[in-house]
């Protein structure tokens, strides 16, 4: 759990309990994590009386809410790994020169010997920064500079993009007029993801279905 933690910056008691805790009860996890605090292992604090904790090993980081909105689509995507599957890396903030990406994941199918790439964008409604990046990816997309990273020479085409927003849904799937290049993306709000990651997915075939 702490190397995890070193590498996400932040976790909330929710997401450590799916991930690290799930065949014990929420109490039960809680009761862990405070013996962590106490012992000076990790540190806690919330963004507010109605939020639960959220750990960090040891600078408080910024964005949190940001930075956990990132993290909630790792837990949602480790729990929906099938067997064949394995989650070969998850980078968070991957930078190029028009772009940075929340986060680019990468799956292995053990099957095939294959990877299935997808970025991550986590959208806050409200937070004072404008969502451009519809345009940016297909920027991204036309420079062929991705073609020269480790998994660009790995993939079969570009990675997907997975968009999470606080807000509506139809507001991102208006957005993609800017998608000139018909690039691979997909929308979730981000109550679906936790909602999945706490209950599980309807979908039988694809957890990138609509």
């Amino acid at each position: 759990m702490l190397s995890l933690l070193e590498k996400a910056e932040v976790l909330s008691t929710d997401q450590i309990h799916l991930l690290f805790f799930r065949s014990v009860s929420i109490r039960m996890a809680q009761k862990r994590l405070l013996k962590l605090v106490e012992g000076k292992r990790i540190k806690r604090n919330r963004l507010s009386i109605d939020e639960p904790y959220f750990y960090y090993l040891d600078k408080r980081p910024g964005q949190v809410e940001h930075r956990l909105g990132v993290n909630w689509v790792y837990v949602w995507r480790r729990i929906h790994l099938h067997g064949w599957e394995k989650l070969h890396s998850f980078e968070w903030e991957v930078t190029f020169k028009k772009l940075r990406a929340d986060a680019l994941l990468a799956v292995r199918n053990l099957a095939h010997n294959s990877f299935d790439f997808t970025f991550i964008e986590f959208d806050i409604v409200g937070s004072g920064n404008p969502f451009d990046k519809v345009s940016k990816y297909n920027e991204l997309y036309e420079s062929g500079e991705w073609l020269h990273t480790w998994w660009g020479e790995q993939a079969t085409g570009f990675p997907r993009i997975l968009i999470v927003t606080t807000g509506r849904v139809d507001r991102i799937q208006a957005m993609l007029k800017d998608n000139r290049n018909n690039l691979e993306f997909v929308i979730r709000g981000f109550e679906q993801i936790k909602e999945e990651c706490t209950h599980g997915s309807s979908r039988s075939a694809s957890i990138w279905s609509i």
